[in-house]
């Protein structure tokens, strides 16, 4: 019997030991905290290298410590709200889990203070009581995939052929064009006899024409200016400044430079946006304008 409770205690012991380097050197980062004072339990080894620390330094970190300003305060009315559901279908004395995945984003902060989003998964440990008194969480750093993300917004935000904004970008932008206190002056412009250089020339050649007209005003606008592609040989610039004398000033000299330096012949319009007015007003006002200017250039042609 001694024998048969010694090999016992032995594989007990065994177990304990693959489940701890289990814990330990889980493919992922895995953390444990105390749900009432907060504070970090464990933090394996994949953990550590996360948030930049030894396993000596977890253990005096707190969940303050570990996500940026403001997520602390979303991290924990998120967990209590999740424990008070839990009790709530549990009766109010026992919680029960749920069979949804808890996955949830935040910006988390490395022990050395910079910063890395993070997916994470949490899950309750419960007490005697069946209560939660800890809580495990996986954290993923999910850096890379938050750049490729941004980097394939930023794609969908651009016209391929010339590297400009497209409508798209403009519509994501058009509250904050539209606030009160917004001042801008719009440009449009639409190249002259597009449709004879592809028809003479080949498409080819209109697309060469094309970028160098962009690169033109990609030239010309500033870092808080938009340039818009609106399609086919159409462009708006949206020159954003704090006063409408500035606007007019700029605007006065971004057309000086178009009718001496183009790359290619273009019509323009140019409209300063009124208190109250839509970015579609606006720029409706600077349309008028380039097909007046237009009219006028044929008739001038004809005679």
């Amino acid at each position: 019997m001694t024998n048969e409770i010694e090999a016992l205690r032995a594989e007990l012991a065994a177990l304990r030991q693959d489940l701890e380097s289990l814990r330990l050197e889980f493919p992922d980062a895995l953390l444990e905290g105390d749900i009432a004072t907060e504070r970090v339990l464990f933090m394996n080894r994949l953990a550590c290298q996360v948030f930049r620390c030894s396993a000596e330094e977890a253990l005096t970190m707190t969940a303050r410590d570990i996500f940026a300003e403001g997520e602390y305060e979303r991290a924990r009315a998120q967990t209590h709200q999740r424990i008070e559901q839990g009790l709530r279908e549990g009766g109010g004395a026992r919680y029960v889990r749920t069979s949804n995945q808890d996955l949830r984003e935040f910006t988390m902060r490395r022990r050395d203070g910079t910063h890395f989003p993070a997916e994470t998964h949490s899950t309750f440990v419960l007490d005697a009581a069946g209560r939660p008194h800890r809580m495990r969480t996986l954290v993923r750093d999910i850096t890379a995939r938050k750049e490729m993300e941004a980097k394939l917004e930023e794609l969908s935000f651009r016209d391929p052929l010339t590297g400009c904004f497209n409508r798209r970008y403009l519509d994501k932008r058009r509250s904050e064009l539209e606030q009160e206190s917004a001042h801008f002056a719009c440009l449009l412009f639409d190249l002259t006899g597009f449709k004879e250089i592809n028809d003479t020339y080949g498409h080819e050649e209109g697309d060469r024409v094309l970028q160098a007209f962009s690169l033109f005003l990609l030239r010309l606008h500033r870092g808080e200016d938009i340039l818009v592609r609106l399609g086919g040989d159409e462009f708006a610039l949206f020159i954003r400044t704090g006063t409408d004398e500035e606007g007019r000033a700029v605007a006065d000299r971004v057309v000086a430079t178009t009718k001496s330096d183009s790359p290619a012949a273009c019509n323009f319009g140019v409209a300063l946006r009124l208190p109250g007015e839509t970015l579609t007003d606006v720029m409706a006002r600077a349309d008028q304008v380039m097909y007046a200017a237009k009219g006028r250039s044929l008739r001038s042609t004809r005679r």
